[in-house]
This record gives structure tokens, C-alpha cells and sequence, in this order.
């Protein structure tokens, strides 16, 4: 063991070279006051794919991650994808890149240049590529790049937390496209797969990715100044970071008392009233039941419980169980059933209303009571009765199979007994 420890301090393995690395990069560009990339450190881990850092204005993130990351680019020959919501928006990459090399202390800016073409912006360094720029609108015809952008294996989508109007709605299944279009190395030196990271303020919970990852109820309950590892679904990294010296520098009465606004806090605004607890989702998992709804993108899930009709609505991105129901006419299948008029009505905004439902996260809410899905109008009582009757007629036949079944294996039993005893009374005559 001492022979072992002795030769790794004189020649230590990649991936503490790199930590040594960032480490001595985070000392001598980053000020203290500012975001300090802690997420780096965990590039090299093979489980996470995902790394979120979320925090209040001018906490230097965005500059601070990209300046790393083009650092890492250029020392590991590791590229750089950086995404935009739209072709727009990515002139403020190129002028954060600009900024980033002017300012820095590693860089020459006579190194680098950009090239524009139809469906990117490529940087070269020196004789090198060592990033591209595209969009999400873009995400198909990449598909027909993907023999080039698999050099390009680090993912950054900043500002990827918008207002509400301003998101795409099928964000997340782009994002997926363009991932998979890069994901076409089995193992990639020191990061073994491709890494997505995302950058942004706490400005409301309808971002697309936000839902596609599920991590609503992780976020409203993420320590603040934290950066943790969760594993469900997903394998992500999420920080939530709150720059006091940030705020001290900004002005945060030119519209009212903005102390407690999002943009100083870096925490989302939650209502949770009528939000689920954990007591809620134990009383339903005595006796669940659940009913799948095909929506246009998404899946409302209703759970509830059989006993008490204890009702807990939640709005997915994705769903492994077939659905019962559907929104639209394309989605129709065998088994599941179209929401005609006869399942809405105006008045069921009312129950709502009432608080005859519960909400598994604050999006989920805000999803479902908006007027613009027409989900608060959807006759959830309707859907529930119709999938009891068919639940009780169901059970009813597995009980009747069950004591068949038990039936059967009693007569059973009592023909095989009948067989021993007449033979033991035959062998003993």
C-alpha cells in the first residue's frame, strides 16, 4: 500500500494532474468574490452528466465557467458546443468569448478567431477548432454534422432560464438531438462522456429543461450555496449559489425593494399552497392507483388513492407506463381513449379552485390551472370514476382467476391424497 501511495505522488494519474490543474487556474483567474467553478471539479466523474449552476446577478458564472472551459478546450484538446435558444442570440457568445479573451491573463487575443458558416460559428485557436457556436432551431440539420461535432463534447447552454414567453416549447427534445448527434465516441479522454453544463438565474420554473430533467421538488429544496450530486432518473450537479458581494453592487431599489426579487435571492418563488407533502404521497401509497394522460408534448399523471380518492396531479416530461388517455387525435391507440368535449367542462375550475387536488411541484401547478393548456378545465372526477369501474371489474376478474385458481390447486391436493392413501392401503393388503 505505501509502495502504491509513494508511486502515485511521484507520478500521479490523469485526473489528479487535472485537479491540480483547475485548482491552480481557479487561484490565478478567479477572484475570490466571485463564483468560483466548483463543479469542475466533478467533470472527471463518469456518472454525472448533467451540471446546473443557478444563482443571482453578476455572480461571474457565466465568465467564469467559459473561461475555464475554453482553458480545459484548449489544454485537453476537449471541444466546446456552445447553445443558444435561437440564431440571434449567438452574437452574445461570441461577445462573452471576446470579453473573456481581452480580459484574460492565459490568452492572447491574436490566437483566436471566428468563422462564421450557415448552420455554426466556429473559434480556432491557433491552427485549431476548439469550439463551435450554434442554436436550438438548428438541432436537425446538425444531425448531419454529427461526424464532426462528436469533437465537440462539452455542452454549454447559458441563460438557459428565460421568461416564460421566450422558451422554446420542445427545447429539451432538441437539446436531446444535438447530444445525440455529439455522443459518437465510446469514452472521450478524462470526461468519458459528453457533459451538458447550464448557466442561469432563478427566473421562473416553465423552462422546458428544467422539466425535462424532473428536478422541480430537487430545486425547492436545494441548500443554498451548495453544489450537490443527484442520482434519479438523471445523474446531475446542481449549485444554487447566492453572491452577496454581487449584491452589494448592484442597484436594487431603481425598481422598488428588489431584496427579495429572485434575480438577488437566487432562489425561485414558490406558493406552496396546495403543493403535496411527503404525508400526502404516503397516504396515497397505501392503496394506489394511476391514470396516464397523452398531452401534446407532455403526460399529466394522476395519483391517487383508491380508498379515500386522495388526488395528486403532476405534469411529466416522460412516462414508462402506457397511457389511457389522450388529448389529441394522433395519439390514439387500442387501449387508450380520446378526450372529447364531453371531458371538459368550465364549472371544474371551480374544484380546483376548492383545493379538491394537490400538486406534485409548483410547475405542475402552474402547468395545469393556466388557462392556456385547458387542463383546469379537464374533468378529473370523470376520469377517475371511468378508471374505477374499469379497476373494479378487473380485480374483480383476477379474484375470480385467483380462486379458480386455488380451487383447482385444492381438488388438487385432494386427488393426489386420494391416489397416495390407495396406494399405501394397496402396499399394505
Amino acid at each position: 500500500m505505501m509502495i502504491d501511495k509513494f508511486k502515485e505522488m511521484i507520478n500521479p494519474n490523469e485526473e489528479k494532474k487535472y485537479l491540480k490543474k483547475i485548482e491552480k487556474f481557479r487561484k490565478d483567474n478567479i477572484p475570490e468574490q466571485y463564483n468560483q467553478v466548483k463543479m469542475l471539479d466533478e467533470i472527471i466523474n463518469p456518472e454525472i452528466d448533467h451540471f446546473i449552476s443557478i444563482s443571482n446577478r453578476t455572480d461571474g458564472k457565466s465568465i467564469n465557467y467559459v473561461h475555464s472551459l475554453l482553458y480545459i478546450a484548449i489544454e485537453y484538446d476537449l471541444g466546446l458546443m456552445f447553445l443558444s435558444r435561437n440564431m440571434m442570440l449567438r452574437t452574445s457568445y461570441q461577445e462573452l468569448i471576446n470579453e473573456i479573451i481581452e480580459i484574460s491573463t492565459i490568452f492572447d487575443r491574436r490566437d483566436f478567431n471566428f468563422i462564421r458558416t450557415q448552420y455554426y460559428v466556429s473559434l480556432n485557436y491557433k491552427d485549431r477548432t476548439i469550439a463551435v457556436i450554434s442554436d436550438l432551431n438548428n438541432a436537425s440539420e446538425l444531425k448531419y454534422f454529427s461526424n464532426y461535432l462528436k469533437k465537440f463534447p462539452i455542452i454549454i447552454y447559458d441563460e438557459f432560464l428565460t421568461l416564460q414567453t421566450d422558451y422554446l416549447p420542445d427545447e429539451w427534445e432538441r437539446l436531446k438531438t444535438i447530444y445525440q448527434s455529439i455522443d459518437r465516441i465510446e469514452k472521450y479522454p478524462l470526461i468519458h462522456k459528453p457533459k451538458i453544463f447550464y448557466f442561469g438565474n432563478a427566473v421562473n420554473f416553465e423552462s422546458p429543461i428544467l422539466h425535462g430533467l424532473k428536478i422541480f421538488n430537487i430545486l425547492e429544496k436545494h441548500p443554498i450555496n451548495k453544489a450537490v450530486v443527484y442520482k434519479y432518473d438523471f445523474n446531475i450537479m446542481l449549485e444554487v449559489h447566492r453572491n452577496e458581494n454581487a449584491n452589494k453592487k448592484r442597484n436594487t431599489r431603481a425598481f422598488g425593494n428588489e431584496e427579495n426579487d429572485s434575480m438577488t435571492t437566487a432562489q425561485f418563488e414558490t406558493n406552496d399552497f396546495n403543493i403535496a407533502t411527503n404525508d400526502d404521497r404516503n397516504h396515497i401509497k397505501r392503496n394506489p392507483r394511476f391514470i396516464y394522460i397523452k398531452l401534446k408534448n407532455d403526460y399529466l399523471k394522476i395519483w391517487f388513492n383508491k380508498d379515500t380518492l386522495h388526488v395528486i396531479l403532476s405534469v411529466e416530461s416522460f412516462v414508462h407506463e402506457p397511457y389511457q388517455y389522450n388529448m389529441q387525435l394522433k395519439d390514439n391507440k387500442e387501449h387508450s381513449i380520446y378526450l372529447n368535449q364531453s371531458y371538459y367542462d368550465d364549472d371544474h375550475i371551480k374544484k380546483i379552485d376548492r383545493g379538491a387536488y394537490l400538486f406534485e411541484n409548483n410547475f405542475s401547478k402552474n402547468y395545469i390551472t393556466t388557462d392556456f393548456h385547458d387542463l383546469n378545465r379537464l374533468k378529473i372526477n370523470k376520469i377517475i370514476r371511468e378508471f374505477l369501474r374499469k379497476d373494479n371489474k378487473e380485480n374483480e376478474i383476477i379474484s375470480k382467476e385467483k380462486q379458480f385458481k386455488e380451487n383447482y390447486l385444492e381438488q388438487t391436493k385432494k386427488g393426489l391424497m386420494k391416489k397416495l392413501w390407495g396406494w399405501w392401503l394397496y402396499a399394505n393388503i
